[in-house]
């Protein structure tokens, strides 16, 4: 797992994801190898975390360490395509 700082929250992401962080606009782009993406993040008005997936994924939210972990569907599942 990919270990990425994103304000005060820590993300993780498997290995084969790529994070990309605009700062002024408190937004995380997630993409993949072929530069697909694969979801945002963003800091709202209220200073809450938002995630809007754009494919199958799991997704944790640890509000206590204030970290989130996203995987694949198919590798938490040991789904094998």
């Amino acid at each position: 797992m990919k270990k990425n700082n994103f304000f005060d929250w820590t993300i993780y992401l498997q290995e084969e994801l790529t994070a990309v962080i605009d700062i002024p606009q408190k937004k995380m782009v997630i993409l993949e190898k072929a530069i697909e993406l694969n979801g945002l993040l963003w800091i709202d008005d209220e200073n809450n975390l938002q995630i809007k997936p754009t494919w199958d994924c799991v997704i944790s939210v640890n509000h206590q360490n204030r970290s989130v972990t996203i995987r694949h569907t198919e590798t938490v599942f040991n789904i094998e395509e």
